[in-house]
């Protein structure tokens, strides 16, 4: 059994807490343990990252296409061949159907230099953990398809709701007992009042937006840099270094972007801001662990933002497509113990089938249908109504898919364990993907390779810290498919309760010998000589920067490290030093 100095110490250097959490563990110590945990902190019992800037190696550089040599050009080029005699098919489908097949991933981190295995493969079968293409090559799946996936491919519960359902029809107008039966379940598992069935999760975002608007009579919404929302104009916007927001694309008019105000994610500034504005924000729209950044995970934050919200009268919520039933069968909003006002679901409910959903608090669902009311009397709609409409919003074989894994989900999960914290089953998946990141993390950290695995529950990044989508990022992807291991082309990638030990240590080695491969053939670069700056951590390297040796005193590096712990968490996940 760990001693609660080696317990605070690891927690501390694994990353495994926010600087909060580590803060007060770290005062629960008496002052002798608490030179123990800086002594190892300082790596003076070698647990310590040793890449701290100060005489010990710093990561390698990835290269980018500006920095391909003639040497780098022929490798690919050589390459080239290699995948061409892998994949022969996906690639001549991708040349034959290019002239109807509209693709909007298609164009997706494109680079010249590495256009000829630029395209995706064309799948024949999908079973459990795997999927199969059409040139008989069988992958290990961790796409997750783009965070559906929760149960593995062709789960039997899953298809065996779906034959049952196509066996009975599918209207499309009216009720079905399993329609009922699933938005009752679905407030049983996630704690909300009403549930909406849509035919998208992007339009869940829309429709949730309409909704706040109609409840508050204001039109501003305050969304985060670096969240995504889905392809709606109302809410497809970023913003300049002067803060002023603009559309995200062509085609979406500047108009939409000036009803929306993009702020800071977890930087307390931002509640300051919604504080001045309230008067005219309809809602604030969060997606509380960003998917495009999952180190990110600011708990106070939102804590602060639910209680802001709710003294200003602000609809608040939570878009939880990737969160929902993934890290718990109540999500993030379970996890954080934080309840939004609304909350937006899709991906994992739908089993694969184009679902979106909306629950939330009665006095903001009733803005739909009216509320409830009786036949017997005189009652009527208590509530005034915004317009929503959808042909598939109910359709039966997306519902029973929906019925289906809410059920499977119940069936897996027990609502609390002893000590009153969550015990849902998707936990062990949690931990599965842990151990994974730490594996790979800690060879990353070995081999001096400026790479990180974020996790948040069963969703995972590959992160390279030096760029952004260059080609040797680029190039991993594709070395990794030919180990036999798919992904997603946007970045996120899952683990489901279909994968194995074995397949996860097969993954785990397929990683190690792409960037081995890419390492050797001269894809990453000493780092440029840069001067060191002692006031501030390096980035990826270690949770808290090592003390600087010398006569300091052991105040003064209790000092240093209540410092460190107390930094602006914001500076820590901009710099990746805390997850």
């Amino acid at each position: 059994m760990q001693t609660p100095v080696e317990d605070v110490s690891k927690k501390i250097l694994s990353k495994q807490i926010d600087k909060q959490d580590a803060m007060r563990l770290f005062q629960s110590l008496d002052k002798q343990s608490q030179l123990q945990v800086l002594a190892i902190v300082r790596g003076a019992d070698g647990i310590a990252p040793a890449h701290d800037g100060r005489g010990a190696a710093r990561p390698l550089k990835a290269l980018d296409q500006r920095d391909l040599t003639d040497e780098h050009r022929a490798w690919i080029a050589a390459l080239v061949e290699r995948y061409d005699r892998f994949v022969p098919k996906s690639k001549a489908n991708v040349l034959e159907h290019q002239v109807h097949f509209v693709d909007q991933r298609r164009a997706f981190h494109l680079i010249k230099d590495l256009k000829k295995l630029h395209f995706q493969i064309t799948y024949t079968k999908a079973d459990g953990a795997y999927v199969h293409d059409a040139d008989g090559n069988r992958y290990i799946d961790i796409s997750g398809d783009m965070g559906v996936n929760l149960f593995g491919h062709r789960a039997p519960f899953l298809i065996d709701a779906i034959k049952h359902s196509l066996d009975q029809g599918i209207p499309l107008v009216g009720y079905s007992d399993m329609i009922f039966r699933a938005c009752k379940l679905f407030c049983e598992i996630t704690g909300h009042e009403r549930a909406l069935f849509t035919q998208s999760g992007t339009e869940a975002v829309m429709f949730a937006v309409r909704i706040a608007r109609a409840a508050t009579g204001r039109k501003k919404i305050v969304i985060f840099d670096g969240s995504y929302h889905g392809l709606s104009d109302a809410v497809a916007a970023t913003k300049d270094l002067a803060g002023n927001s603009f559309p995200m694309a062509p085609g979406i008019e500047q108009e939409f972007a000036d009803q929306i105000i993009v702020l800071d994610y977890g930087d307390m500034a931002s509640l300051d801001a919604i504080e001045q504005r309230a008067g005219e924000i309809a809602t604030v729209l969060v997606e509380p662990v960003q998917s495009r950044h999952p180190y990110k995970k600011p708990v106070e934050f939102l804590k602060a933002l639910r209680q802001l919200t709710i003294e200003k009268g602000i609809p608040l919520i939570f878009d939880e497509m990737i969160t929902g039933f993934r890290v718990c069968h109540r999500g993030a909003q379970g996890l954080f113990g934080i309840q939004a006002d609304m909350a937006t679901y899709g991906k994992i409910p739908g089993g694969g089938l184009p679902t979106g959903v909306i629950a939330g608090a009665a006095k903001y669902m009733d803005l739909v249908d009216g509320g409830t009311w009786r036949f017997d009397d005189d009652s009527m709609p208590s509530s005034k109504r915004t317009g929503m409409a959808g042909t598939h919003s109910q359709n039966p074989l997306k519902i029973a898919a929906a019925l289906a894994v809410l059920s499977e989900i119940k069936k897996r999960s027990a609502e609390t364990a002893p000590d009153g914290t969550c015990a849902c089953f998707q936990q062990g998946l949690n931990r599965k993907t842990t151990d994974l990141a730490d594996a790979l993390n800690a060879f990353f950290r070995e081999e001096r390779l400026p790479v990180v695995i974020d996790t948040f529950g069963s969703l995972f990044r590959f992160r390279f810290v030096d760029s952004y989508w260059g080609a040797t990022e680029a190039l991993f992807f594709i070395l990794l498919r030919m180990e036999g291991v798919e992904t997603n082309i946007q970045g996120n990638c899952f683990l489901t309760t279909a994968h194995t030990d074995e397949d996860i240590e097969a993954v785990i080695a397929g990683v190690k010998a792409s960037m081995s491969m890419l390492k050797r053939s001269g894809f990453f670069r000493e780092p440029d000589e840069e001067p060191v700056q002692d006031t501030a951590p390096l980035p990826e390297i270690a949770a808290f920067a090592p003390a600087q040796s010398g006569n300091a005193s052991p105040r003064n590096e209790m000092e240093r490290l209540r410092a460190l712990l107390a930094a602006d968490f914001a500076l820590a996940e901009e710099t990746g030093d805390l997850k």
